[in-house]
């Protein structure tokens, strides 16, 4: 597979319904498209360093895994299935036939196909995501990238992408704390909890008092340094992940293989 073939591949697959549809999960406040799209960045980050430890690294399969791991939210939240941590506990068969029926369909879509060994470690990567919470263990290095990017971006990214500063205009416009969550797309608690951040941050005792203090400067602060650089860095994934597939395709092409257009994989190609 030549590195464009590769970069319609991941496009195909982005733009594919099923993966389009993990917009409409969220969990803690992310949606699970932006949160795939942020493993997939975590991989890139980490690719250098596992080019070199390990020859012949592929980089098209863990970037596949990224975008298709966790599938099965999607059909756990419309009630279709068990949960995807039952399923990568107990049935992890589910989480690889759901990604590899989404493979199969953008392979069709952009007339390029992943060879065999590339789809076989597929499977691994995805089963193995949750690392030694899951039924699989991760066996290849490209699996171990994948469980760790998937578990420092659910524990360090995934947040809801709002502060108070984006609740208190509309607290001030007479909107209570439902109708504000129900616009900004996240849980009253949430918006509790951000609220109560900027409380600390200001050492008010109130939201009336931290209203008043936002209707006096136009701002106020949000919380501490690590929380703020959180949801920092949840509001770039969440811009990032609206420019897709062409914002992770431009991340890609620099990675792959300069001077040979092809990706570096084993075997044949796969018709």
């Amino acid at each position: 597979m030549t590195s464009d073939e590769f970069c319609s591949l991941l496009s195909a697959l982005i733009r594919s319904p099923r993966v389009q549809s993990l917009w409409n999960v969220a969990d803690r406040g992310m949606p699970v498209f932006a949160h795939s799209v942020d493993v997939a960045l975590l991989c890139l980050e980490k690719y250098p360093e596992a080019r070199e430890r390990f020859p012949g690294f592929r980089l098209d399969v863990v970037l596949i895994g990224a975008v298709l791991h966790d599938l099965t939210k999607l059909s756990a939240r419309e009630g279709n299935g068990p949960s995807h941590s039952h399923i990568m506990s107990f049935e992890p068969s589910i989480a690889i036939d759901e990604a590899m029926t989404a493979l199969e369909m953008a392979e069709l879509d952009a007339g390029a196909w992943l060879d065999e060994e590339g789809v076989d470690h597929v499977w691994h990567v995805i089963a193995a995501h949750h690392g030694p919470w899951g039924k699989v263990k991760p066996q290849t290095p490209e699996a171990d990238l994948l469980f760790h990017s998937d578990n420092y971006s659910a524990t360090h990214h995934r947040i809801a992408p709002i502060d108070a500063n984006d609740i208190l205009p509309l607290l001030h416009q007479g909107y209570h704390w439902v109708q504000i969550g129900a616009t900004l797309g996240v849980g009253r608690a949430t918006i509790k909890s951000r609220l109560q951040d900027a409380c600390r941050a200001e050492r008010v005792r109130s939201s009336s008092e931290l209203l008043a203090r936002w209707c006096e400067r136009g701002e106020v602060l949000t919380g501490d340094t690590r929380l703020m650089a959180q949801i920092e860095r949840a509001r770039f994934v969440v811009d990032f992940s609206r420019r897709c597939p062409d914002a992770l395709v431009d991340e890609v092409r620099p990675w792959l293989r300069a001077g040979d257009r092809r990706i570096p994989v084993p075997g044949g190609e796969r018709r």
